[in-house]
């Protein structure tokens, strides 16, 4: 059997890589701005835009719209802990209050690129 000689973390992979093909898929590709709250959309194996610039005192809304296990890592900053979004349709929120650029990633979907930056002016 060829399942025999594939490795746990490339397994894993290519579950969610089929559990993902048949998922329903979400628009929109660009995050929403509803008043002080921007969202960005886990679509796939990628957050749906690199890069958000919002103003202080706003927040930013996760959704999860696969089936898929996902995080919002913070790189290299404490503005929020870790989150996991494991059901479609999670969310959650941060509020910014700080000016500056913070990083974040999914933690099992790194290698794949899926990372995101929020800009705060």
């Amino acid at each position: 059997m060829i399942a025999r000689h594939i490795s746990p973390p490339i397994a894993c992979l290519l579950v969610s890589l089929v559990v993902s093909a048949c998922s329903d898929r979400a628009e929109p590709t660009e995050p929403t701005d509803s008043g002080n709250v921007t969202e960005v959309v886990i679509r796939d194996f990628a957050f749906s835009a690199p890069t958000i610039t919002i103003d202080r005192g706003e927040s930013v809304r996760w959704r999860n719209t696969t089936r898929n296990f996902h995080t919002v890592t913070p790189n290299g900053h404490q503005a929020f802990a870790e989150r996991q979004t494991g059901a479609q349709g999670q969310t959650f929120e941060t509020r910014f209050d700080t000016p500056g650029r913070y990083l974040y990633y999914c933690e099992p979907h790194r290698s794949l690129g899926m990372t995101g930056e929020i800009v705060v002016r």
